[in-house]
């Protein structure tokens, strides 16, 4: 983490690009994940695959753009809260979210990084 760390203060400011590209190498060496990405909202709310490092056996989002319509307004209010968006195993099956009857409120996942691929 230290190296990550002094790598992304080593770069140069003013590129974002190199930023990102940077970013998903380290998160994917770091966690061994086979796909890591950042997504861009444009100002029309359509997205955008900005940067992305992938195992060479998987299709290539990289540059892919995405109507508005894509991703619903919730989902899109929930990326907009929690940059972070940690999906482990994309065909593992969902588990239903158990809590307790005594909570006098709703449980909140918001700021849960963790989340099922659908």
């Amino acid at each position: 983490a230290v190296r990550v760390i002094s790598r992304l203060q080593s770069l140069p400011g003013g590129d974002i690009g190199v930023l990102c590209d940077t970013l998903v190498e380290d998160v994917q060496k770091l966690t061994g994940y086979d796909r890591v990405m950042i997504y861009r909202f444009h100002d029309d709310d359509h997205g955008e695959v900005v940067s992305e490092v992938r195992r060479s056996d998987l299709e290539p989002y990289l540059g892919l753009h995405y109507p508005a319509t894509d991703i619903p307004q919730a989902a899109r209010f929930l990326f907009k809260q929690n940059r972070v968006r940690i999906i482990c195993d994309c065909h593992a099956s969902p588990v239903r979210v158990i809590h307790t009857d005594e909570l006098k409120q709703p449980l909140c996942l918001v700021n849960s990084t963790l989340r099922a691929p659908h």
